[in-house]
């Protein structure tokens, strides 16, 4: 088990995930309180052409209470403007009340649109507490019309029958597009809508539909594929399935294709998407046949692999990092080696026993010095973020404030694995124990941000909060209370 930092490990999963496919999706965004997740999508009808703007927004991050969660109703203010050549061509301004507790917020808004460029700006903002908000902006060109043409793909996270009106319905099925694009291990099929248009009666036509490793359009290896008669209409939408279940993680993108009776590629659409099956990945790595005995990996005591993996964990991104914590807590010994050995190998090549040899190395003497008594140092907070980033450029530890608990202060010029500087950690003891401090908050945008660190660090003086029980974010100003000014000019 991971110990003490499972929760934190679980918390920055789900981080790692959204940061992953966003970054290969090429999305600029501004991290902000609100999450959510943005798409969208070019379809058209018999005269016109329109974009849906599709959005999610996650209601953990409306409701961010460190102690007890809110069962209020969500009220978001959603602003979406479309530009053209910088001039405004069109928005929408729409209050979204709903979403009690744990439910997301979800919306479609619709944009006719003439054939050019256009850039969409998309911010959403919490009506309640602290009113963060949510800022994306995406580049979309829409194209003359052509005789035969395919909508955008629709990856869905849910598809079922509804015979209720709804900006969410469409010809009677009700559809919610899958957060970012990512597929978990949860979900075993790939749902798609897809619009085809201007097929002729005088016509036979069928398509293939497919899952191609790789975000390039290029021909790449075809990992799965249907193919389907199609109805020879103006306008025909269809709901394609494909099986995951033993789709191994990776990015992949699915690829819908349309030909002639004489076999002719006539029109084509693509969305990438990842895809995360750590029970796959397992299979597979337990049954490739490559020799591996004579490596480092085979060496490795039994009693340690699970050590190894663990010190490799904070070095990892993306869907890998599912795969660690399935293969810790599975009892398969040989697709434990092969990862580890595919790890460094995929990294130093020739020297990859050099290279492990010297992480370890490095990572031992981290579980020494963050060992909090009950979980290995590496797996701590302080330890988990000095063996992903390294050591911090400045650092302090507050620990003469009466009413804070103890806190660190890590700050780091540059992070070269999210690009970004001057980033920083606060770490906080809530068990005034110098061996149990927590990642509280950070500017780091794939790790953890508490918009509300201060009322947390300062929880044992309820009476100098700001704002209402519940809904508090800061502090007032006091001598003993100096935090917000270290962190700020930290």
């Amino acid at each position: 088990m991971f110990g003490i930092g499972s929760t934190r490990l679980c918390h920055k999963i789900a981080y790692m995930k959204q940061l992953f496919v966003l970054i290969l999706l090429f999305v600029s965004f501004e991290m902000m309180a609100i999450k959510a997740s943005v798409d969208v999508l070019r379809f058209s009808n018999a005269d016109i052409q329109y974009v849906e703007v599709n959005y999610r927004i996650f209601a953990n991050s409306l409701n961010d209470k460190i102690s007890t969660p809110t069962m209020e109703v969500n009220e978001v203010l959603s602003t979406i403007i479309v530009y053209r050549n910088k001039e405004i061509v069109d928005f929408q301004k729409n209050l979204l009340v709903g979403g009690q507790g744990s439910k997301d917020l979800l919306d479609v808004r619709r944009f006719q649109l003439e054939p050019g460029e256009y850039n969409i700006a998309v911010e959403l903002q919490d009506q309640k507490g602290a009113k963060q908000k949510f800022k994306v902006e995406k580049r979309i060109t829409i194209n003359p019309k052509e005789l035969i043409s395919i909508s955008d793909i629709m990856l869905l996270a849910t598809a079922t029958q509804s015979t209720f009106e709804s900006p969410l319905v469409r010809n009677g099925v009700y559809m919610e597009t899958m957060p970012y694009s990512y597929f978990d291990e949860e979900v075993s099929i790939l749902k798609t809508y897809v619009e085809i248009y201007g097929l002729q009666q005088t016509e036979k036509y069928y398509c293939s539909y497919e899952i191609i490793k790789g975000y390039d359009t290029e021909p790449e290896e075809v990992a799965l594929i249907k193919y389907k008669r199609l109805d020879a209409k103006a306008i025909q939408a269809y709901l394609l399935k494909l099986e995951l279940s033993d789709l191994v993680s990776g990015n992949y993108h699915f690829a819908i294709k349309v030909y002639n009776s004489n076999k002719d590629l006539i029109a084509s659409k693509t969305a990438n998407f990842v895809r995360s099956n750590s029970s796959a990945d397992i299979e597979q790595l337990s049954l490739r046949s490559e020799k591996f005995e004579n490596s480092f990996a085979k060496n490795i005591d039994v009693d340690s692999l699970n050590y190894v993996l663990m010190a490799i964990a904070p070095l990892v991104f993306g869907p890998s990092k599912d795969l660690i914590e399935e293969l810790i807590n599975n009892d398969n010994e040989i697709a434990k080696r092969r990862y580890i050995h595919d790890y460094w190998k995929d990294r130093a090549q020739d020297n990859a026993e050099g290279a492990y040899l010297s992480y370890m190395t490095i990572a031992r003497a981290v579980d020494r010095r963050f060992y909090n008594g009950t979980s290995y140092g590496f797996d701590t907070d302080l330890g988990y973020i000095f063996l992903r980033y390294g050591a911090p450029d400045d650092a302090m530890i507050v620990d003469d404030e009466l009413s804070a608990f103890p806190y660190q202060i890590w700050r780091y010029e540059k992070i070269v694995a999210t690009g970004e500087n001057n980033v920083k950690f606060l770490f906080y003891a809530p068990s005034l124990s110098h061996r149990d401090f927590r990642l509280l908050h950070s500017t780091c945008r794939v790790e953890l941000q508490t918009p509300s660190w201060e009322a947390e660090l300062y929880r044992r003086l309820p009476e100098e909060t700001v704002g209402n029980q519940g809904e508090a974010r800061s502090v007032n100003d006091g001598f003993s209370r100096r935090a917000r000014d270290l962190w700020e000019d930290f």
